[in-house]
């Protein structure tokens, strides 16, 4: 998204310039990310694959959020299974 902030400037920024800020917020939230290729779309749905003690693998429905930085996709829902991601 685009902000517009106004700082001081010691002289090193020039119009035209660009810079990555990061913004941190007042409280902190834990949300769980994935890498977006782990999220499977099918059937109008979402799905991920995860780990069984068996050495198998289980599908769960879950419920993509907003793509992040890095190919990431954050989960919204169905992570409450007490699976470590």
């Amino acid at each position: 998204m685009k902000v517009r902030i106004e700082v001081r400037n010691p002289g090193l920024m020039r119009p035209g310039m660009f810079v990555t800020a990061t913004f941190h917020g007042q409280k902190k939230e834990k949300r769980i990310a994935v890498p977006s290729t782990a999220i499977l779309h099918l059937h109008d749905r979402d799905w991920v694959y995860i780990p069984t003690k068996d050495k198998k693998f289980r599908r769960i429905e879950v419920r993509g959020g907003d793509m992040l930085p890095g190919s990431m996709q954050e989960v919204l829902s169905g992570s409450s299974l007490g699976i470590k991601w």
